[in-house]
């Protein structure tokens, strides 16, 4: 959920400067219980369309789930994804659905309960595992409960009220974040008035909060995605970790293998800070395609592999120290802001960007239509611009209301984009088939190699004892010759990624390694 969001260069320069060794001293946790996967974001109301309401559903996205992962192990035309997570598809009266009326509801617009259940059971038989959003930093205005806390408040409710009045903040005074209810009293509300903020820290709230983990683990989701992590208690992250420790005791003990990723839209800092509550992931939004310091951004357009390795490896060690068991979620962009398209400029640069993200080690996720190079930008709706499958526009959802431009892709749509085997979706496809073969990258222990070459980024990754090396050539211009270094010198090309497909050649330790090009050896 956007509140404010600013990546500072002073955290940046943080990440680079505190690079004061070149490997994480964080083991892996080796485990049977594997949280790790590759993901794709859907906003749902933007996806696929089953019933030719102009809205995205359910049963759109799971006529869509073949696109996504047939379930079969050899097939060429699916994107090959491990799991989705759904924005909310809770009762709400806005179109993001981030404003929630009723938990235990599925918003009719995108369907029934019925439908979800469905969803669920269709993406178990396609290998997908589906985590949800859960927004509990507030509700929406409309909801029961703060209808009943503001009778309570007021004096006008029943004895039945009473409980809820401690479900929300109330003020005499209007405080920072505080918008006025009416006869003196002020709420806490820090989006917008319609969204007032839960008092996380009362017993009952957090009762009917495990109610509703309970109820959508019994649905059979594997997930869920936590709304703005770093918001529970403005500016407090001690009570925000509290908060979230206890939310992960909780859902751990209904389901011992459930994932938790949360948002924490803000520097490097503040997101490390977050992993001591024990959450599995939060966003890496330093990384990110934000604005023109995203470090991905970054390293694409000006070539610096040497900087990228550092800051990675350095990242990496920060999260595990604070959590050992971290799992890094690197994405490029997401529903709240602009779409990567709009930054990478080039089919080169949208493909070099894909090698970057998807190779991190972690939990990487793909906003829908990454995939096809899909624009986006300025307004939220314009960055939740309709899924464009197909030529003819079917099951295509209409755009939201304020929507202020259309979106393009770099390709055309799923279906040309499918046929032509240089496209950004075909690219996404051979990535993530080439990173299915290797575990270690998403898993390991990650060690930079470095090189004498400052476009060259080696990383190292080790799990249970085996080991495979990434190599990034960020230079747009130029093959480079490297030697390898000792540590893996006796190893062999297994994958080439080449944006300009060029050829790698490996002789006698000396790799040549061409243009904006990705290596995986063993």
């Amino acid at each position: 959920m956007k509140k404010h969001f600013y990546i500072t260069m002073a955290a940046l320069t943080l990440l680079g400067l505190s690079a004061c060794s070149t490997e994480s001293s964080a083991k892996p946790t080796k485990s049977t219980n594997d949280l790790y996967g590759n993901y794709y974001e859907i906003f749902t109301g933007s996806f696929y369309d089953s019933d030719g309401d102009g809205k995205g559903d359910l049963k759109g996205i799971t006529e869509k789930l073949d696109y996504l992962n047939t379930g079969k192990k050899d097939t060429t035309d699916d994107l090959k994804v491990d799991g989705v997570w759904l924005t909310p598809i809770m009762k709400s009266p806005s179109y993001h659905k981030y404003d929630v009326i009723d938990y235990y509801q599925v918003d009719p617009s995108f369907g029934s309960m019925e439908d979800f259940e469905n969803l669920v059971k269709e993406s178990k038989n396609h290998n997908i595992k589906v985590i949800i959003d859960l927004v509990l930093n507030h509700t929406s205005s409309e909801n029961e409960w703060f209808k009943a806390a503001k009778r309570a408040v007021l004096g006008t409710g029943s004895k039945e009220d009473q409980k809820y009045k401690d479900f929300y903040n109330f003020s005499r005074e209007q405080k920072e974040g505080y918008v006025s209810l009416g006869e003196g009293w002020y709420y806490e509300a820090r989006f917008w008035e319609g969204m007032p903020d839960l008092n996380l820290k009362n017993e009952d709230v957090r009762t009917e909060i495990k109610k509703i983990t309970d109820f959508w683990i019994k649905k059979g989701i594997a997930g869920f995605r936590l709304d703005a992590v770093g918001e529970y208690y403005t500016g407090e992250t001690e009570k925000d970790n509290e908060f979230t420790k206890w939310f992960m005791e909780t859902v751990q003990k209904q389901n011992k293998d459930v994932y938790v990723v949360g948002e924490v839209w803000n520097d490097a800092y503040n997101i490390e800070s977050h992993y001591e509550s024990g959450i599995d992931s939060l966003f890496n939004f330093p990384f990110a395609q934000a604005k023109k310091y995203g470090v991905i951004a970054e390293t694409v357009q000006l070539g610096n592999g040497q900087n990228f390795a550092d800051k990675l490896v350095t990242w990496d060690m920060a999260i595990k120290e604070k959590n050992k068991g971290a799992i890094d979620a690197p994405f490029l962009s997401n529903h709240d802001g602009d779409r990567s398209a709009n930054t990478f400029n080039t089919l080169e640069q949208k493909k070099m960007a894909a090698n970057t993200y998807l190779l991190m080690p972690g939990n990487p996720f793909i906003y829908y239509g990454e995939e096809i190079g899909m624009t986006g930008k300025g307004a939220d709706e314009n960055k939740r611009q309709p899924m464009i499958f197909n030529n003819d526009g079917k099951g295509q959802p209409k755009p939201f209301e304020n929507s202020s431009m259309k979106a393009e892709t770099d390709g055309g749509s799923v279906e040309v984009q499918e046929k032509n085997p240089d496209s950004v979706l075909s690219w996404y496809k051979k990535v993530l088939r080439a990173k299915s073969n290797y575990p270690e990258i998403a898993r390991g222990e990650i060690t930079n190699l470095e090189s004498d070459e400052k476009n060259i980024a080696i990383l190292s990754y080790e799990y249970e004892d085996e080991k495979v090396a990434v190599i990034h050539n960020f230079s747009d211009k130029e093959d480079l010759t490297i030697d390898l270094p000792k540590e893996i010198s006796k190893y062999k090309i297994k994958e080439t990624l080449s944006a300009f497909k060029g050829e790698a050649k490996l002789e006698n330790g000396k790799l040549t390694i061409p243009k904006y090009t990705s290596l995986i050896l063993k």
